[in-house]
């Protein structure tokens, strides 16, 4: 199990059988990865691995700062409430899809600099390592 803060919310990621109840989402379907918002906490099916991992977790992480700095009311206020969850999922997936091309992009055109062009929060996380 692993813990992390993001603005002063301690998250937890507990990885579970790829079956267990935990992996159900609000839609009562089987995920990758479900973020519970109520115990702050990721779950994670135990077998994934590498590159699809790393997506699911950086989908799961993009949940986690929405709720951590209450950006999901900002979301909820842009689109019809029937498409509250769809928003929030696109916004999970656009980050989970692009979010290492941007830094890396960033890091390719700032050097060793690219990473006061990262949000002061996650800088320290990764001092922190």
């Amino acid at each position: 199990m692993s813990h992390f803060v993001l603005n002063g919310h301690l998250w937890r990621v507990i990885f579970v059988e790829p079956y267990s109840q935990a992996l159900i989402d609000k839609t009562r379907q089987y995920r990758l990865g479900v973020t519970n918002p109520k115990t702050n906490t990721i779950f994670l099916a135990a077998n994934l691995k590498g590159t699809l991992l790393a997506r699911v977790l950086l989908h799961e992480l993009s949940h986690c700062v929405m709720v951590s700095y209450g950006l999901v009311d900002d979301i909820h206020g842009m689109v019809v409430p029937e498409r509250w969850m769809e928003a929030e999922e696109w916004v999970c997936n656009f980050m989970a899809n692009y979010a290492t091309l941007i830094f890396n992009t960033a890091y390719n055109i700032l050097g060793d600099n690219a990473w006061m062009a990262v949000p002061y929060e996650l800088e320290k996380m990764i001092a922190r390592r």
